[in-house]
């Protein structure tokens, strides 16, 4: 039986290590670390990062191409961003909304 004082210190530490380092930074290894394992977001994440990637992309090299000079090749871009943006939102929802299981899973809990 572990003694009061030494669960005392390990949650201190725990508590300093939370407000030294940042719960978003904590949060964002546990979900890295999470997503390396195979769970049913995992895909779902990959896409998303694929999909970010590629709006990044498209975005820059539709900020580097000329409207005026270059117009034709601009609405191909702009047309590819548009989609590329509108499936990234499409599946940034889907990734973050729980479903009815998740809820039942919840209140088995």
């Amino acid at each position: 039986m572990p003694s009061l004082l030494l669960i005392v210190f390990i949650l201190q530490l725990t508590i300093h290590l939370i407000n030294t380092v940042g719960a978003t930074a904590i949060d964002e290894l546990l979900w890295t670390l999470y997503n390396t394992f195979p769970t049913p977001t995992r895909s779902a994440v990959h896409e998303s990062k694929t999909l970010r990637a590629d709006v990044a992309r498209l975005r820059k090299e539709m900020n580097s191409t000329s409207s005026q000079d270059e117009f034709a090749k601009w609405a191909k871009l702009r047309r590819g961003h548009d989609k590329a943006v509108a499936k990234y939102d499409e599946n940034g929802i889907s990734i973050y909304t729980p479903s009815p299981l998740d809820k039942i899973t919840l209140l088995a809990l």
